[in-house]
């Protein structure tokens, strides 16, 4: 009887271990595969490190969990991987920037990769903050599943070409070549130009005084259209009502114009780029009655204050009488002036 009971056992352990061989292979070749990415809801606050990133439209908010056995929503990872969820929320209305812009200039979405031990997962799920211009106020989370848990982990936020990075396991923030984002001056107010000065014969008339209102300018590291300022410098973005007169005083009397032209200088350099300021305005906006230039200068980081300037050439007619008695007539005359204002900004 012993005889025939140890090869029974012998059988029975050897089936046991092999099933439990195969159960515990299945267990590990179960979960989600390395590189798996989750989308889920982020209408509640996720538990992890947060740091405030800005981008050139606003400031949002960027948390990054612990490594993690399951989501939020119960999808569990599986044995000998982890979980690693983002999320990022719009930190609030008073947040959104007013960004400038030149025309065809458009707002754009930041990308959000995520680089565990050197493997990089790039977080589609975290797109979609643009739409039509408008900036989309709604939380975004997702999850990368990954092999084991990672001993180095970051987040690379980027926008046009320049990156911030958050590390996964301190929260700190690098903000590298952003970092005037953080720094932002509010755009100096309204100002009236200087007194005109007038080419030779010619000068201001009754009251079509020559005037002048710089109605705001603004020192930005990054404008829509243009993307971000060579390193070193930084985009003055100057918004001006030229006031070009309707009629000057010239050698026959008055004038009135018939053509115009304004230039801007800013410390005897020309701008980069002149444009109305309606021109500029995103899909919806409701145009300015009083459309103003805006004349963008590249000007470096530490600039002094300096000298602006507001030149306009102006083409002007006047009708003259010649000739006496049956031989009098009239004709017109041009005569071209210039007219130059300044300030200081």
């Amino acid at each position: 009887m012993r005889k025939f009971i140890w090869p029974v056992v012998l059988v029975l352990v050897t089936v046991l271990l092999i099933g439990g061989g195969i159960l515990l292979s299945r267990q590990q070749e179960g979960g989600l595969k390395p590189g798996t990415l989750i989308s889920e809801s982020g209408s509640v606050a996720l538990v992890g490190r947060t740091t405030e990133v800005r981008v050139p439209w606003g400031s949002l908010q960027v948390t990054v969990t612990e490594p993690l056995d399951e989501t939020e929503d119960g999808e569990k990872v599986g044995p000998g991987k982890s979980l690693i969820g983002v999320q990022v929320s719009l930190r609030g209305p008073e947040d959104l920037l007013m960004t400038d812009r030149v025309p065809n200039g458009y707002l754009l979405d930041p990308t959000f990769t995520l680089v565990a031990d050197d493997e990089e997962y790039l977080l589609e799920g975290l797109a979609g903050w643009i739409n039509d211009e408008e900036i989309s106020p709604v939380s975004r989370r997702q999850y990368v599943a990954l092999k084991g848990v990672p001993e180095k982990l970051s987040l690379k936020v980027g926008y046009e070409g320049v990156e911030q990075v958050v590390d996964g396991l301190t929260g700190r923030l690098v903000r590298g070549k952003a970092q005037p984002l953080y720094d932002l001056g509010f755009p100096g107010g309204a100002q009236p130009c200087g007194e005109p000065l007038w080419s030779p014969g010619a000068g201001d008339v009754g009251k079509a005084v020559t005037t002048c209102l710089i109605t705001s300018a603004a020192t930005r590291p990054y404008a829509a259209g243009l993307g971000w300022a060579p390193e070193g410098s930084r985009w003055m973005l100057v918004n001006v009502l030229p006031g070009t007169p309707p009629e000057f005083k010239g050698p026959e009397g008055t004038y009135t114009v018939v053509d115009s032209t304004t230039t801007y200088l800013l410390d005897l350099q020309a701008p980069q780029k002149t444009f109305d300021f309606n021109d500029a305005l995103p899909p919806g906006a409701i145009a300015a009655e009083n459309d103003s230039q805006v004349a963008v200068f590249e000007v470096a980081e530490d600039r002094p204050t300096g000298q602006f300037e507001v030149r306009t050439e102006l083409v002007g007619e006047t009708e003259v009488t010649i000739g006496k008695g049956k031989k009098k007539r009239t004709k017109t005359e041009t005569f071209e002036a210039l007219v130059a204002l300044g300030a200081f900004l």
